[in-house]
């Protein structure tokens, strides 16, 4: 959850700076005064749709690459070059993708980041800086998203607030699953992401 609050905290932090260095009005009496903070965060903050789900999954098959994106910039670079060395180990073994999907485990960059795919089975053999794992199974609390992935934020604070009103804990981290490929949609409203958290 570190990198909700690091999230929450960046937002918070984009629309001050906003507010304080806004184009300045004048008001009735010709004083200027800053543009209010109910302005600023309509116009910075696009709104996504979370449904919550709690459901289970069954153990999953992982096949991971773990790297470092140095910035956000760099992040589409590091997914597309790991995910082409994923589907290539996935061609060569006749395995079937499942899901793409992601693990963070920093708040801020740079971003350690395991890139993975699930598949239907597990390989005989790996190569390279491809390595495998199991997901295990188990209750999980989804939150089906969609919208811009910078926004993502919104659905995990949503996430820890069902936690606490249903008295539930995390049991593992977070995942990421990606359902479709932003290049491909006509708005980012379009963009869906599936936020998986394991639970007790």
């Amino acid at each position: 959850m570190k990198r909700l609050l690091f999230l929450y905290a960046g937002l918070t932090l984009a629309v001050l700076l906003l507010a304080f260095t806004g184009e300045l009005k004048q008001d009735r009496l010709g004083l200027y005064v800053a543009p209010k903070i109910t302005d600023v965060i309509k116009d910075t903050i696009i709104p996504v749709k979370v449904q919550l789900e709690k459901t289970s999954i069954k153990t999953m098959f992982i096949l991971f690459v773990k790297d470092t994106a140095e910035t956000n910039e760099s992040l589409k670079d590091i997914f597309g070059k790991d995910y082409g060395e994923l589907m290539q180990c996935i061609n060569q073994n006749k395995l079937h993708p499942l899901k793409f999907m992601a693990w963070y485990y920093s708040v801020q960059p740079p971003w350690i980041i395991d890139v993975a795919v699930e598949t239907s089975t597990m390989p005989a053999q790996l190569s390279g800086r491809i390595m495998s794992r199991e997901q295990e199974g188990g209750d999980v609390v989804i939150a089906h998203v969609w919208g811009p992935y910078d926004q993502v934020g919104q659905a995990y604070m949503q996430i820890e607030k069902w936690l606490k009103e249903n008295n539930r804990k995390a049991k593992a981290n977070p995942f990421e699953v990606y359902l479709n490929d932003p290049s491909m949609v006509k708005d980012a409203s379009e963009i869906q992401t599936d936020i998986y958290q394991p639970i007790e």
